[in-house]
């Protein structure tokens, strides 16, 4: 009895198949790279928006906590200081921040001709020290806007807002309106 040797076809791709799914790949990662580097100054601002939203946070709820004062205090350039009372009179800092060393080109500036609220001509940064009181309440309420420093656009604009029961807000400017 003679055996015969049954041909099974072979599993796999063509060269040709690699090649063309390795090219659709890299096309794909191209434009998907690209279109994340347009979206870097937004992600920035972002991430600066809610480290001061997190750090005006901290501070109200530490002057509930310790039943002392907190301010927030913007320093020059693009730095802010969170300081307390030390209940003897005086002032200690807490914590100094310097939002461009953190997040690279972004600044405290403004493009919108509104607050969010619908005030006209809003500041970048409050124009003294924001208090934050051990009821939990806010002496001298405003809003701190950050934008991406270098080929700003209008989609890399946002605001952080404090009202004057103390709730702290973030918000993105979209070239026309606040959210």
């Amino acid at each position: 009895m003679r055996w015969q040797r049954r041909s099974i076809p072979q599993a796999g791709f063509t060269l040709v198949e690699v090649l063309t799914a390795a090219s659709l790949v890299g096309i794909v990662s191209v434009i998907a790279a690209t279109n994340f580097r347009a979206q870097i100054p937004a992600f920035r601002t972002r991430g600066a928006a809610l480290l001061i939203a997190g750090d005006i946070n901290q501070a109200r709820l530490s002057a509930v906590k310790e039943g002392l004062q907190y301010f927030y205090v913007p320093d020059t350039g693009t730095k802010y200081r969170i300081d307390r009372a030390d209940g003897l009179g005086g002032v200690v800092t807490v914590k100094t921040v310097d939002v461009a060393a953190e997040f690279p080109n972004v600044t405290f500036a403004t493009t919108a001709p509104n607050d969010p609220y619908g005030g006209a001509g809003p500041a970048a940064v409050p124009a003294g020290a924001m208090i934050f009181q051990s009821t939990g309440t806010v002496t001298n309420p405003a809003g701190v806007f950050v934008q991406a420093a270098m080929g700003a656009s209008d989609h890399s604009e946002h605001a952080v807002t404090v009202t004057g029961a103390g709730r702290v807000r973030i918000w993105h400017f979209d070239g026309t309106d606040w959210s």
